[in-house]
């Protein structure tokens, strides 16, 4: 049985929607060349928030397999990736911060 675990990454200065869309379509192709067993599938979202005042959009990870471990691996391998792409393009997305990794 499939389990999914999630994980929520804010960019506090990205209101453009635009901003994240590009980045969304980055890190599909970035998930695309990890070459993931196939009974690992990785989703990506999009994600407007608000908190004591400041908003602004994220990504939510999704990663669903069999293995807890290797979910929370893959789940690591991409969200370093979108930080890494966001530094390496100076996306203007501000600071970002992101949630703990939880298993549903």
């Amino acid at each position: 049985m499939s389990k999914i675990g999630c994980r929520e990454i804010h960019f506090v200065k990205a209101t453009n929607p635009h901003q994240i869309d590009f980045l969304i379509e980055k890190v599909k192709e970035v998930v695309g060349e990890m070459k993931l067993p196939v009974d690992y599938d990785v989703r990506i979202y999009k994600n407007v928030f608000t908190c004591c005042g400041l908003g602004g959009l994220g990504v939510i990870i999704e990663v669903a397999g069999p293995e807890e471990e290797k979910m929370k691996e893959i789940d690591l391998r991409a969200m370093s990736r979108i930080l890494e792409f966001c530094e390496a393009e100076g996306l203007d997305v501000g600071h970002h911060s992101y949630g703990p990794y939880e298993t549903l």
